[in-house]
């Protein structure tokens, strides 16, 4: 049971690692803007986002005639609800802060981080037990080190919430970020046991369309909801091969993944540690049993 018994790693170590990854900001900072933070993709990117957010806030009919209250916004006791908010004065809690450079690259790495457990987990040769990172306690600590590293005021800590979805990052930008959080895991000890989310999709689609065999459905409505189910899996195969399989047939699955995939996790992961994750080449009794 691959789920069942993971646990969330403890806030001690979540902060070790994550102390290591602000650490690591300057030397990914070089690596993903030469040219500057300011001129690069990542920042336009979150700017392009505040942007929208702002907008909306100033095209809102209610806004602007009701005075009513923002989502993110400044409570400044001298400014009235009837007077238009600043961009910044909108933005206050919303973390990374305006004019940051160093947090926004934290934001995203740390956001990368979370990633690595999405559906996988870590774990320490010769203890039981297997982790993963959990987004909440990720966002807080990710905060409260940034006041702690003096680049947030205390009363600010307190309030910010993480607000912006992660900027694109092609696949030698995820690769450069990987490298360097994994070099940080392998510090503290811990190696990946790997999982493929697609598979698992695929996994858990067979299994919906063995249970429909023994539902209450008419024969017309199981047999419509099995086609479905059908095509479902073939969207995900056609990611990979474009070639006709047997979107039932797990074992072909697998041998095409381990033609045709190579996740930039396990490269990283390969690069680093000098070997591949547990979990791959992905195995047909793995991904039987995993449920």
């Amino acid at each position: 049971m691959k789920f069942v018994n993971n646990k969330k790693l403890n806030s001690k170590t979540t902060y070790a690692i994550l102390q290591d990854t602000y650490d690591a900001v300057p030397l990914l900072m070089r690596l993903l803007a030469p040219d500057g933070w300011q001129k690069s993709s990542f920042h336009q990117e979150l700017m392009n986002y505040r942007k929208i957010l702002y907008d909306e806030y100033l095209n809102t009919d209610e806004n602007r005639l009701s005075g009513s209250e923002p989502i993110f916004h400044c409570t400044y006791d001298d400014i009235s609800k009837e007077e238009e908010m600043s961009l910044e004065q909108y933005l206050y809690i919303c973390f990374p802060p305006l004019g940051n450079d160093y947090l926004e690259l934290f934001y995203i790495v740390s956001s990368v981080l979370v990633e690595i457990t999405y559906v996988s987990n870590l774990y320490r040769d010769h203890a039981i037990g297997m982790y993963y990172f959990d987004e909440i306690a990720i966002e807080d600590i990710v905060i409260q080190l940034a006041h702690e590293n003096n680049q947030i005021d205390k009363d600010w800590a307190e309030v910010m919430v993480f607000a912006f979805p992660v900027p694109y990052l092609d696949e030698m930008e995820v690769h450069y970020c990987l490298e360097v959080l994994f070099s940080i895991l392998m510090k503290h000890g811990f190696k990946l046991d790997y999982w493929h989310n697609d598979l698992l999709n695929i996994v858990d689609l067979q299994k919906m369309y063995q249970e429909i065999l023994y539902s209450n459905l008419a024969y017309q409505d199981k047999e419509r909801q099995r086609e479905i189910i059908e095509e479902d899996i073939r969207l995900v195969l056609r990611a990979y091969d474009r070639s006709a399989i047997d979107p039932l047939d797990l074992a072909a699955i697998i041998a095409m993944f381990n033609r045709r995939e190579v996740c930039p996790i396990v490269l990283a992961y390969l690069h680093v540690y000098d070997e591949f994750p547990k979990g791959y080449p992905y195995l047909l009794t793995d991904y039987q049993g995993y449920l």
